[in-house]
Order: structure tokens, then sequence, then C-alpha cells
């Protein structure tokens, strides 16, 4: 059934397309009783009807609905549209993706950086206690909500759980592969060593890898590994260990910062931070301008979901390169216009990274 304005959808009355990726559709919804705006993501009848790919969207809502936190996008409630097509239904945010912000900005000052990198911590804290790890975080999957607070006008929060993977190793060869659904390489600038190798061999410490090139890409304007074709870029993560600011930009950091990104961008996972508990102490230690800093909310146990979802079967991930990656570089719940983008292209095809945005310096910093 095709969606158009006017529609109810779970009680929501839709107004507009807000995105539309490889599995679904996101729209903009809202409560004629309540006045409440949400996005409604549906599942495309073309990916429907593959059983895994209905798997990965069941699995999205448990996991989602699984992490209690205000720093990762609230998962509202879980139906069917009219003729069966499963939905999920989130809280609407109101400003931009972190990857809209730096294609506009180039890159950020460290006093804007700092907090958006704590918030993602914080939420990260909150997904791990709930054995959960995200696998996909990158800029398109950050996103910085205006608030009404004046002392703090902004706060991120981490989007897209669809390829996540629950910690608990139970049956994880059971799951089927996602490899030809998810053949783009969306997130692989992003991605750890070990995920490269295989998306089965992520834990917590891929997620902090991953949080360290946010917070490179978004200081320097560079990715920290580049290169024209894919082989090249595998070859870089396996072998090398990431550079530091000072060596991308030519410009001197503190060397707090540079010890951070060092440890976080460890070649091996060995090295990084063990947790992103002490991920979080450790960027707090950075804080800019003396400003106070107050703990997150406590992480809260997962309390029983009143969302109706048929329990997946034990989650699991394909073992080669090419899974566990993100069919959209842009959020798929976010207020804007209607796209369907990747970073970077199929594997085997050249990387051009040169497009990359931040290629060309600006001037001051």
């Amino acid at each position: 059934m095709a969606i158009h304005p006017g529609d109810i959808l779970a009680g929501y009355r839709v107004t507009r397309l807000l995105g539309r990726g490889g599995m679904g559709e996101v729209w903009a919804a809202r409560s004629d009783t309540t006045g409440r705006d949400v996005a409604i993501k549906v599942l495309l009848a073309r990916a429907a009807v593959k059983p895994d790919l209905v798997q990965r969207f069941q699995r999205e809502a448990k996991i989602a609905s699984a992490i209690q936190s205000p720093y990762v996008c609230s998962l509202l409630d879980v139906g069917l549209t009219p003729d069966g097509a499963h939905l999920l239904v989130f809280e609407k945010l109101d400003g931009e993706s972190l990857a809209d912000r730096l294609k506009r900005e180039q890159y950020l000052p460290f006093a804007e950086v700092f907090p958006i990198i704590e918030d993602v911590l914080c939420g990260l804290c909150a997904a791990h206690a709930a054995d959960v790890i995200h696998r996909d975080l990158k800029p398109g999957n950050i996103f910085i909500e205006r608030t009404a607070s004046p002392e703090r006008p902004e706060r991120a929060k981490i989007l897209d759980f669809g390829i996540s993977k629950l910690k608990r190793g139970d049956g994880e060869q059971n799951e089927p592969t996602l490899t030809a659904f998810d053949a783009t390489l969306g997130s692989f600038a992003y991605m750890a060593p070990e995920q490269v190798r295989g998306a089965a061999r992520a834990d917590e410490r891929a997620d902090i890898y991953a949080v360290g090139a946010v917070a490179f890409r978004s200081l320097s304007g560079r990715l920290p590994f580049e290169g024209t074709t894919a082989a090249l870029l595998v070859a870089m993560k396996l072998e090398r260990q990431a550079p530091s600011l000072a060596e991308a930009t030519g410009d001197r950091w503190p060397a707090g910062i540079e010890r951070f990104l060092e440890r976080a961008l460890e070649r091996k996972r060995e090295n990084r931070f063990a947790t992103a508990r002490e991920a979080l102490d450790g960027w707090r230690t950075l804080a800019p301008g003396g400003r106070v800093i107050q703990p997150p909310p406590p992480v809260r146990a997962p309390e029983p979901s009143s969302l109706h979802v048929a329990p997946p079967d034990p989650p699991t991930v394909a073992d080669d390169a090419d899974a566990a990656v993100s069919q959209d570089d842009q959020p798929t719940w976010v207020d804007h216009p209607p796209t369907e983008t990747v970073d970077t292209p199929l594997i085997g095809q050249a990387l051009d990274l040169s497009s990359e945005p931040g290629r060309g310096r600006r001037t001051g910093r």
C-alpha cells in the first residue's frame, strides 16, 4: 500500500515523507489528540518479502526498546500498516545530523565537538549496559537535537540500531547474511579493523573506535585513513596505526586530545579503552573552559516492554567484510528532504575520498 499525507498509521496522521532508503521509508506524523510529532519507519514491500530483513527490522525494535537513555533516539511503538507492513514509531527530533553539520562547516572547534562526543559516549554506556553493540556509528547516525535549555541548547543522540547486535554470543552462527541487501560501504571509513575483517568480531571496542573516528573527522576535517580503493583502505586499517591530528592537519594539538584519539583508534582492540565508561571518563578530563561536568543519568535496567514485537531468532552477524554496513548515511527518521545516499561505492569500485567533506581546509581554526 502506498502511503500518502493524511493517512493514519499507528494512531498518527501522516504529514510528509522524511526519507527513503533501501529497506524502508520514514514519514513525519502527528497525533490528532495529543499533537505529538513522531517519525514512522515503514518496511518497504520489496524488503518485507525477505525473511532475514523482516527479522532485522524486528530486531531493531527489540534492541531500541531495551535502551533507556536521553542520548539515544527513543522508540515509542511498534505496529503494522493497514495492509500488514511492519512499522516503528520513533520520537521526532528537531535539529540536524552531525553529517549535515560537517558538510556545511568542514570541521568544528573542540568546544563544539566535546559535548557531542560526551553525549555519544553516554549513549553508548546505556547501549552497552543493555548488551547492545551499535556497529554503525558515524556522523550520519549522530543527531544534534535542539533543546529548550539555555544552559545546554543542543544534545546529541545516537540513531539507527538497524544493524546492531547483542553481546550475548549464543546462536551467532545462525543469523542469515545481510550482505546481499547491504552491499554498500556506507560506514566503512568509521569501522574498526576487526570489523573490517568480519562483523561478527565486533564488540564494544568497535563502537569506541568509531567514536574516535567521528571525533577525528569532526576536529580535523579529514578521515583517519584515506585511499583511492577499498583494498587500499582495508590494508591501511589492518596494518597501520591511525595518524595523529598533528600529522593530519599540520597543526599542533593539546597532548590530551592526541592521547585520547590515539587510544580510541588503536589498531589492536586490546589497547583501546576497554569500555565506553572508561572512554567517557577519559574524554571528560579534556573538558574545555573549566566546564562543570554533570554525571550521566544512572543506567537503568530495561523495564518490561509493552511493545508487541515478535522475538527474533538469536541475533548474529555475517562474518565477511561487506556485512553490517548501513544502506543510508543519513539518519532515517530525521527531518530532511527525501534522499537515498551512501558514503562510498560498492565493494570493488574505486573510492573517491576527495569528495569527503573537509577535503578543502577552511582557513583559520
